[in-house]
């Protein structure tokens, strides 16, 4: 086999990439108040297209207004055809610079901000639960400034949700795929189906937030029955030559320290569930790819991931440079990268690490949301309209 090299044209699927570097999901909230992209985000996203990269992994971005489903107030949407005609100049933009882009769907569940619930509605989730984390929308008063937001400090604790039935469980996966099939309408080359970090298909795979007794928990093959069920809708609704991968990991936006309590023997039947899959790739999520959290003597997960499945492996997590980038690929952990916070603090991240050259490589600091970095502050405007995000504000949806 081949040897391979972060610079290699590549393909998931059926679809060429250019190399094998990734820009990340970021969330980064900054859609209109009603979920529809804008121009802010047609420059933030045709930048990095422009940078190099070979594939781009939108932000999260919710399917429906439906059962719960927004995660975040102005997180993007394509829940109609006002959302995906914004889109449409994103995907036109990214691909006029060579890049691949695929839409990442994700439903909350659980941790879906009680700002975005309609009145008297209960988030929703494998089972009947409460996370114990909350909503940190900034972390500094600098980002309030930057953000031009009114209103106090936001942290909005999470309710008690509500165990999904499993008629509703269909409505979701139809969902999803009326939403993919909307990302191919407007020129995505396939999506990602977000089952990590929390939201609510991983709530549905991790064993401390599924505590069913019916056909959708109880064991792994169970616990990956309903996150199938969205796969095969979205399969069916777009076809094969469109990309669908699979974001996984053990942590989630509520419990930075998670992880799988049945350590590798979980992992091992991870593995072999992933395979089954009906998707071109796996997506592993981490802090740090090579930090498997429940023993030090075990390999990295997407090593052990790696050993089980045919997918194409995408790996993130502490890769910061073109070193450990190569690493992850030399040493069989992965085919992709994806970088997020480097990419977001330099744009050029690809074109700086080809080059070979020495580079003062800048601190990712949340501030550059808003406020790019050095000489990218001409990447995209910032003049985003104010934001209320005070703990009495409430979403503003399409009428």
């Amino acid at each position: 086999m081949a040897k391979k090299s972060l610079f290699d044209e590549s393909k998931i699927g059926n679809v060429t990439l250019r190399n094998r570097v990734m820009m990340a999901p970021l969330t980064r909230q900054c859609a209109d108040d009603d979920g529809t992209p804008n121009e802010e985000m047609v420059a933030y996203y045709s930048r990095r297209a422009r940078g190099g990269v070979g594939l781009i992994i939108t932000e999260g971005t919710y399917p429906a207004d439906n059962l719960g489903g927004i995660g975040y107030l102005n997180q993007p949407g394509i829940a109609n055809e006002k959302h995906q005609e914004a889109w449409r100049k994103i995907v036109d933009a990214c691909h006029e610079h060579g890049a691949k882009i695929i839409l990442q769907l994700m439903h909350a569940g659980r941790v879906a901000d009680p700002r975005t619930l309609r009145e008297n509605e209960s988030p929703v989730s494998a089972s009947g639960t409460q996370s114990d984390g909350w909503v940190l929308y900034t972390d500094n008063d600098d980002e309030l400034n930057d953000r031009g937001l009114s209103g106090e400090w936001p942290q909005v604790n999470f309710p008690p949700a509500r165990s999904l039935e499993e008629n509703e469980l269909k409505i979701i996966a139809n969902d999803f795929a009326t939403a993919a099939s909307r990302a191919v309408n407007c020129g995505f080359d396939g999506v990602e189906i977000h089952g990590a970090n929390g939201y609510l298909l991983y709530q549905f795979t991790d064993p401390k937030q599924n505590l069913r007794n019916d056909d959708y928990g109880g064991s792994a093959v169970n616990n990956f029955r309903f996150p199938n069920m969205v796969v095969d809708a979205v399969r069916a609704a777009i076809g094969n030559d469109k990309i669908i991968s699979y974001r996984i990991s053990q942590d989630g936006v509520d419990d930075f320290d998670g992880y799988w309590e049945e350590g590798q023997a979980y992992v091992d039947a991870i593995g072999v569930e992933l395979n089954k899959m009906n998707v071109d790739a796996i997506h592993w999520s981490s802090f740090d790819w090579k930090d498997n959290r429940f023993d030090k003597s075990c390999p990295p997960i997407p090593v052990s991931l790696k050993k089980h499945t045919k997918k194409s492996l995408i790996v993130n997590g502490n890769i910061f440079d073109g070193d450990t980038a190569e690493e992850v690929l030399t040493s069989d952990a992965g085919d992709f990268v994806a970088i997020g916070r480097p990419i977001f603090a330099h744009p050029d991240w690809v074109h700086i690490v080809a080059s070979g050259l020495p580079y003062n490589w800048l601190e990712f600091d949340r501030k550059y949301v808003i406020s790019p970095p050095y000489d990218y502050s001409y990447a995209y405007p910032t003049s985003l309209p104010k934001r209320d995000w005070s703990p009495t504000a409430r979403l503003k949806r399409n009428q």
